[in-house]
């Protein structure tokens, strides 16, 4: 297995408003996640307060407000809001739109019914795995779904999504929450029609049960 799959070494932040700037990112792909559809076409996930870490220009979180969902969308990057605002405007999308850091914003965000990051996950657990747990459970309570998209390992380590293997995600995500569905597919590219190996991870934070 690759070192750098199992061990990954802390990085640099990456300056995500340099690569909207550049042109259109490969993860941008202009319509919601085929998985995220699924999953609430098949009304795995109930309705209710959902958020969207990472929202990048608003496919996801438009598919979700329009689908009877009160979203909270939140990027860093000011040109990925803005054109995620400019994109809920055309579909008349009412969405919550905040401009920040996810984990500073976890602070005082209150709780959510739902949980959705396409990529967040394995890009921020390279540089702040430990904060990004803390966020999780200040943003989720018993009962709380999460669903999380992220890179699964691959021959080819110089291009692609960050690589997560299902060990990783069971050790860092299953402290938090139980794994419901954890399964291989691929995740879309707007420079790879057929995309690169992923996962799918469906979770729920645990109920207490009472005496």
């Amino acid at each position: 297995m690759n070192p750098s799959v199992s061990n990954p070494k802390p990085k640099e932040p990456t300056d995500w408003d340099e690569r909207y700037r550049q042109g259109t990112p490969p993860w941008d792909i202009g319509r919601p996640s085929p998985e995220l559809v699924r999953l609430i076409d098949e009304r795995i996930v109930p309705r209710g307060s959902a958020i969207d870490l990472g929202c990048g220009t608003g496919a996801d979180s438009v598919f979700l407000a329009k689908r009877g969902f009160d979203v909270t969308a939140v990027d860093v990057s000011p040109i990925a809001i803005e054109r995620a605002r400019g994109r809920a405007e055309q579909h008349d999308a009412l969405i919550r739109f905040v401009l920040g850091d996810a984990l500073k914003f976890g602070q005082t965000a209150g709780t959510f019914d739902f949980v959705f990051d396409r990529g967040f996950y394995h890009a921020i657990r390279q540089t702040n795995i430990t904060g990004f747990l803390d966020m999780l459970w200040r943003i989720t309570r018993p009962g709380t779904i999460y669903l999380s998209l992220s890179g699964a390992p691959r021959e080819d380590t110089d291009d692609g999504p960050p690589q997560v293997t299902e060990d990783q995600i069971r050790n860092e995500l299953g402290r938090l929450f139980e794994i419901i569905e954890l399964r291989p597919i691929r995740t879309e590219a707007v420079t790879r029609p057929e995309g690169y190996p992923g996962w799918s991870c469906l979770m729920r934070r645990p109920v207490l049960k009472s005496k």
